[in-house]
């Protein structure tokens, strides 16, 4: 049984053409990418989440933790995921989770006081050049913010982990 079916050329086409144009904001507004952001970091914190628990799973021994262990086996478990881990990569990664995480709680603070208005402007007139009203001055300020707090989240956790600025 298939979840994800595209009956016909046609449909695939028009699958890709949105995806391509829900993930590539480019030729759109600051709106676009707050949007493409907060989605992508949402998908990939999920990832991580799993990861991670699959990741501390076999760090503490896997499967065999349940039964009773011996202490070789506990000790080489710890070892082997212990330089799985002493990687740089793995490093650099955490950083990129770091500045995801900060992005996306403060972009989904700034989604949250809009959805109860508070950012929000007052209704008027839509004059050229249209800019929207749903993306004002202040959430603008507070997506800017998200980023800049993301950007120090991710230096602060390559300093923390590969000690970068000392």
């Amino acid at each position: 049984m298939r979840l994800f079916l595209v009956h016909n050329e046609r449909t695939r086409a028009s699958v890709i053409q949105s995806l391509k144009v829900m993930l590539y904001p480019a030729k759109y507004g600051l709106e676009r990418w707050s949007y493409v952001l907060q989605r992508i970091s949402g998908v990939v914190i999920s990832l991580y989440f799993i990861a991670h628990v699959v990741e501390t799973g076999n760090f503490v021994g896997g499967p065999t933790v349940w039964g009773p262990v011996s202490y070789e086996t506990a000790k080489r478990s710890y070892e082997a995921a212990e330089a799985l881990l002493k990687n740089p990569v793995f490093d650099i990664g955490l950083g990129i989770i770091g500045f995801l995480v900060a992005f996306h709680t403060f972009n989904g603070i700034r989604l949250i006081l809009a959805h109860f208005g508070v950012t929000l402007g007052k209704p008027s007139r839509p004059e050229p050049p249209y800019l929207p009203a749903s993306f004002s001055n202040k959430q603008r300020a507070i997506f800017w913010l998200s980023v800049a707090i993301g950007v120090f989240a991710i230096l602060y956790t390559l300093d923390s982990l590969m000690g970068v600025f000392r």
